[in-house]
């Protein structure tokens, strides 16, 4: 599916004196549309789509026009933008920054983490799991259970004959060096992330 086809682009034009890059929102014309990073398109959900930046860029986007700002990730890349716009919003991101009647304008861009998510293959589907290890101490499970949720976490548990087992699932791509930080704050070694099926589909 091209993404010419997928999206939607609003294109009324706003002149800036602090032009950074030329930003427009868009939405997704289907209502199964995925992201680059794999992730399900949501307009309700902040995100912004770059064609310069990697996947997992957090931004920060300012309109100088409102004085109003958002923090934002770099979830998809629009490769087809016309000549001079280099990046697009989300309903949701375009909606705090004051400029859904507008369409278009000149947006401030702070990087404020570079992305590194790339998808290595067409079998790569943005969603990735942590394997945390398999307990036979029910009470060493709990306590990492509960620190792991108290840091913001869905962990996951499941019994098997050599113990229970204990992950984090869902992650979406963008995602993976967050819940890095945030298992590691848990005091669990960080394993390497696993592709998992999407959740969605």
């Amino acid at each position: 599916m091209r993404k010419a086809s997928a999206l939607i682009a609003s294109f009324i034009l706003l002149l800036s004196p602090l032009a950074a890059e030329m930003a427009s929102w868009y939405t997704a014309m289907e209502p199964s549309y995925f992201t680059e990073s794999g992730t399900l398109f949501d307009d309700r959900q902040r995100g912004a789509a770059s064609a310069t930046l990697p996947m997992g860029t957090v931004v920060e986007l300012s309109n100088p026009v409102t004085g109003t700002s958002v923090v934002t990730t770099v979830i998809d890349t629009l490769p087809e933008l016309p000549a001079g716009r280099t990046i697009a919003l989300t309903e949701a991101t375009a909606e705090e920054l004051r400029m859904l009647d507008t369409g278009l304008g000149d947006i401030k861009v702070s990087v404020i983490r570079e992305g590194t998510i790339t998808r290595q293959n067409d079998n790569d589907t943005g969603w990735y799991s942590f394997q945390l290890g398999t307990y036979t101490d029910m009470d060493d499970l709990m306590l990492k259970y509960g620190r792991l949720r108290a840091n913001g976490l869905r962990p996951y548990i499941s019994i098997a004959d050599d113990g229970v087992h204990l992950a984090v699932r869902h992650v979406q791509a963008y995602q993976i060096d967050d819940a890095v930080d945030r298992i590691t704050l848990s005091g669990i070694v960080a394993p390497e992330a696993v592709s998992e099926p999407n959740p969605y589909l």
